[in-house]
């Protein structure tokens, strides 16, 4: 075969092959979840090998009938303590702390710390992956409480406070309990440490190296640009509920972001080694050898996929959820945030997204 003829072939099978590996759309499995749902909004993006998709429906904000776009802003709950997590990880890296330290000495100063039980025993580690036994600041309290001065931002040592003189869950070490207080705790040690607020601390080691320029910790009301919280009420009535998220401030999840900006940064943390070496990210997605079954590292979750396992951190609070993933077996990112509460498991949300990206 004439030489010219073999390119014309090559390249029309190439062609072939691309559009073969092209991503499904993505935007009617948004539509159904959220009109199955009935919630305000959403945004979901997946990327891969098979491209970049993006896909974005309903409001952002209920009064003003402003628009959803790939641009909105959102608290993302307890997707934030994959950030702390790295930062924590990045002052292990440096030497600074060690994982089996203590970290009583640290807080030692703060009023009424003795009263937090476990605090004197607990390590570091023992924060990062949940098994601190410390109580949950997070409590009906503390809830009463913010809900009285919702755009009051508390601070460490205040919210610590809610959980003192509370029974342990467990000894240290010795079990898995999800616990925000861990997270506020290391946020907290991000502070001592590096002699400045968390919010400068996270924006010096990963919002400013990965990109993030629309990413914060916490937020302001502003006119446009940032979702909603809305939660149904008795009555089943949607309530702005947004300064639930946009008051934090601590470790356990103040992020604001939008979906680009978090997969830039679930690219830099898992696939580009930018934040943390590759030996380090895959220590914080593995489980405790004497506990496989809690699916949680050092602030890393680990789900079970048809495509192999998954590490992220999924969010939720009254009025905002987030469900943010990457599957290292088929190179996937999954980034999904709603102004709304969720009912569907992440999980569920994870693997709908991923087939019809897949278009399986």
């Amino acid at each position: 075969m004439h030489p010219f003829f073999k390119y014309l072939l090559a390249a029309a099978l190439s062609g072939f092959a691309s559009k073969m590996l092209l991503a499904g759309p993505i935007q009617p499995m948004l539509d159904q979840l959220v009109k199955a749902e009935k919630l305000p909004g959403a945004v979901l993006l997946v990327s891969g090998p098979r491209g970049r998709q993006v896909a974005v429906t309903g409001v952002a904000n209920l009064k003003t009938r402003e628009q959803m776009t790939e641009h909105t802003r959102f608290y993302i709950a307890s997707s934030g303590k994959l950030v702390t997590a790295a930062a924590a990880m990045q002052l292990v890296q440096e030497g600074r702390v060690k994982l089996s330290d203590p970290v009583y000495p640290w807080f030692s100063g703060v009023a009424g710390i003795d009263k937090l039980r476990n605090i004197k025993a607990v390590t570091i580690e023992q924060l990062l992956a949940h098994r601190s036994g410390l109580a949950e600041y997070y409590n009906d309290a503390f809830e009463s409480d913010a809900a009285k001065v919702p755009e009051k931002r508390w601070g460490v040592a205040e919210s610590l406070s809610y959980a003192f003189g509370m029974r342990a869950q467990s000894k240290p070490g010795q079990e898995f309990n999800y616990t925000n207080t861990n997270y506020v705790l290391l946020g907290g040690l991000l502070e001592q440490v590096d002699g400045n607020t968390y919010t400068k601390s996270v924006q010096r080691r990963i919002f400013d190296p990965v990109g993030m320029s629309n990413t914060t910790i916490g937020a302001t009301k502003v006119s446009s640009g940032i979702a909603h919280g809305y939660s149904r009420d008795d009555a089943g009535k949607l309530k702005d509920v947004s300064y639930s998220g946009w008051s934090a401030v601590t470790g356990d999840g103040a992020v604001v972001t939008t979906v680009s900006d978090y997969e830039a940064f679930l690219k830099a943390f898992f696939r580009n080694a930018k934040l943390l070496p590759v030996k380090t990210v895959a220590r914080m997605c593995r489980p405790a050898t004497n506990d496989p079954a809690s699916d949680y590292g050092l602030g890393c979750a680990i789900e079970d996929t048809r495509w192999g396992v998954a590490w992220g951190h999924n969010g939720s609070i009254s009025g905002f959820n987030s469900v943010t993933w990457y599957i290292p077996k088929i190179d996937v990112i999954l980034v999904f945030f709603t102004n709304g509460d969720l009912n569907s498991e992440g999980a569920d949300v994870l693997e709908k997204a991923v087939k019809a990206y897949l278009k399986e």
